[in-house]
């Protein structure tokens, strides 16, 4: 390569360069300022959803507890094929209400709460009681997005512990 030709190509470049950054004196616009997340009251929000969907199951209500789910969420229940969508995941909630026999009742609690962009995903154990006080425990993951203002749940899978002494 020529000389010149280096000397145009240098000059050239540095012109580009010199041309896409401003000026030291003007700032560069300022991103809107995005409120963070209060998850303490996230969190709140998050425990009175679970402890609404523990009161349907206990007055057998299986529309109380399917108002915890968005219309196009997925469930994914212990031993069981995924729920797909409000209205499989009602008929499953009504199967599960009119197969219980057990007489008791169930506590979940909200253990952690993440924000990841627009959801939040919920780790929890959750507590059956059965009518002779002997507890079944559990965990779940949950998936919320706020819609129209409120949370509800997308995705959700949970599964109960093994009995102690099971392998």
């Amino acid at each position: 390569m020529k000389p010149q030709s280096i000397f145009s190509l240098i000059c050239m470049l540095l012109f580009c360069a010199y041309s896409c950054t401003p000026p030291a004196d003007e700032e560069a616009p300022a991103a809107a300022a995005v409120p963070a997340l209060d998850l303490t009251q996230v969190k709140a929000e998050i425990q009175a959803m679970e402890d609404a969907y523990a009161a349907g199951l206990a007055a057998k209500d299986a529309e109380a507890v399917v108002a915890y789910y968005a219309d196009d969420a997925v469930s994914m229940g212990n031993n069981e094929p995924s729920s797909v969508g409000k209205a499989a995941i009602l008929e499953r909630i009504k199967a599960d209400i009119a197969a219980d026999t057990t007489g008791g009742s169930v506590v979940f609690e909200v253990q952690e709460i993440m924000a990841a962009g627009d959801y939040i995903i919920e780790v929890g154990k959750s507590t059956s009681t059965d009518a002779d006080g002997n507890q079944t425990n559990g965990k779940y993951v949950s998936i919320l997005e706020k819609r129209n203002g409120k949370y509800v749940c997308i995705r959700d899978i949970y599964n109960e512990d093994a009995p102690s002494g099971a392998n």
